[in-house]
């Protein structure tokens, strides 16, 4: 164990701290592993050529990264180097990318493939030279600047989240409250580094001591949970349905934990993976609380559970607030951090909820995406909720239309799982839980072009207009 006694002002680095205690466990495993003692070495590596390269602590460092080995070991030198690491996403065309790393004041550029030109310095980094260190402890200071994650831009321009390294710190030990991890448990790294779920899994990983299982997509998902160390897993509902059609048996692998989100949940898809002995786990989280906020097992629609330690959350107007240790400090622009907080230091989700007696959040859908139907409010996550509970339906997405009688009404995309059944047997099955006007007025099939992990609304209004 580190030791708890050290002062509030540092703390130990997990890496060195495994380095020297448990050397030849595997911390990251890929085509070629790598122990503790090597990847200490390569990040002692890492960080004199970054030191030797200008890249100075509190400086900003744009790397265009996803999940490759030379992503994980670039993003934790910077913990070490005490950079704020600035995460870009590799689907962004080479101009977009400047244009984020501009927004986001970068004195410096990493990236394997080209690195636009800019104000910036442009990195070339050996990742593969190791350099030993010293057995004494390399120390981080929790109160440090530490990342910059772009949301998605929903809304416009993304926005710059900014976390200490103490918010990260704090949401990985409050995560293992409720998912246990240790030594002998590998994490895929299923999500990408430009997302704050992906990186949080990072520090879960190290402070536990545990092996990070890069997410090598030359092979099928089903055959890398059957041959390699992956005992806790993220997934999307749809590609748990797909991983069930090609005949994923939990008993084949070393799976422990199943986190579900990204959308609905599907109750028999909950329910037949319980079946089959493995209790998945859903989770209400954001970047600006660091990921994770609230984790249970999947029960009635839309419960999340109680906060995790270091997390509180609070319903004001319907709307979910949040705050506690792993809240992030402010959204960076123009050079300066706006922390917009209530009052009382609450952070206003945009997320519509509720409280259950005792003590559950309830997360009901984005207040953003509620419409109004004929003087009726709709919130389609409600419908959608209730079509992914059909047998049929794998994933489905609820956008208002333009009504000349109603205002507006929903339309409903439909992804089928198994045989499609009539949208007339859908009517049915949503009446039978919910009013009549939430029954959707058109419906259409899941499009191709959709892509993605999480589905962007506007788009999926905009096809259905179309």
């Amino acid at each position: 164990m580190i030791d708890p006694s050290r002062s509030p002002e540092q703390t130990p680095c997990p890496v060195r701290h495994r380095a020297i205690t448990a050397p030849n466990r595997i911390a990251i495993h890929a085509a070629s592993p790598l122990s503790y003692r090597q990847l200490d070495s390569r990040l002692n590596s890492l960080c004199q050529q970054l030191e030797q390269a200008g890249v100075r602590r509190g400086d900003h460092l744009a790397a265009v990264v996803r999940g490759a080995q030379q992503d994980v070991l670039l993003a934790w030198a910077c913990v070490r180097s005490g950079i704020i690491f600035c995460p870009l996403n590799p689907a962004f065309p080479p101009a977009r990318q400047a244009e984020l790393a501009t927004l986001l004041d970068a004195t410096a550029f990493w990236s394997a493939g080209e690195i636009p030109a800019g104000s910036w310095q442009s990195l070339r980094l050996d990742f593969v030279h190791e350099q030993a260190a010293d057995e004494s402890d390399c120390m981080l200071e929790p109160a440090r600047l530490n990342n910059m994650i772009l949301t998605s831009g929903s809304s416009g321009t993304p926005k710059a989240v900014v976390h200490r390294l103490a918010n990260h710190l704090a949401s990985a030990r409050g995560s293992t409250a409720l998912i246990p991890l240790d030594q002998a448990c590998g994490w895929l790294l299923s999500l990408p580094l430009f997302h704050v779920g992906g990186y949080a899994i990072l520090f879960r990983v190290f402070l536990a001591g545990a092996t990070l299982v890069l997410d090598d997509r030359s092979q099928p998902l089903k055959a890398r949970l059957e041959q390699q160390p992956i005992t806790h897993l993220s997934l999307v509902p749809t590609q748990l349905w797909r991983l069930l059609a090609e005949g994923f048996d939990p008993a084949r692998t070393r799976l422990r934990e199943l986190l579900l989100g990204g959308a609905a949940i599907p109750q028999p898809l909950v329910s037949r993976l319980c079946a089959m002995g493995l209790e998945p786990k859903v989770s209400y989280g954001l970047s600006e609380m660091g990921s994770q906020v609230c984790t249970t097992i999947p029960g009635n629609a839309g419960v999340v559970g109680h906060p995790l330690p270091g997390r509180e959350v609070c319903i004001r107007e319907q709307e979910i607030c949040v705050r506690g240790a792993t809240l992030f400090v402010g959204y960076y622009r123009d050079g300066t951090l706006d922390l917009p907080l209530d009052g009382d230091g609450w952070f206003h989700t945009r997320d519509k909820g509720h409280v259950t007696e005792s003590g559950e959040l309830v997360v009901e859908g984005r207040l953003d995406n509620l419409f109004i139907s004929g003087g009726e409010n709709i919130q389609p996550e409600t419908i959608e909720q209730r079509l992914v509970d059909h047998p049929a339906v794998a994933q489905a997405l609820v956008v208002p239309v333009p009504s000349d009688e109603w205002g507006q009404r929903p339309a409903a995309f439909i992804d089928w799982h198994g045989e499609p059944v009539p949208y007339p047997e859908l009517a049915t099955w949503i009446r039978a839980t919910l009013p009549g006007f939430m029954v959707p007025d058109r419906w259409l099939p899941w499009p191709v072009q959709a892509g993605g992990l999480k589905p962007q609304r506007k788009l999926f209004q905009q096809w259905a207009i179309e």
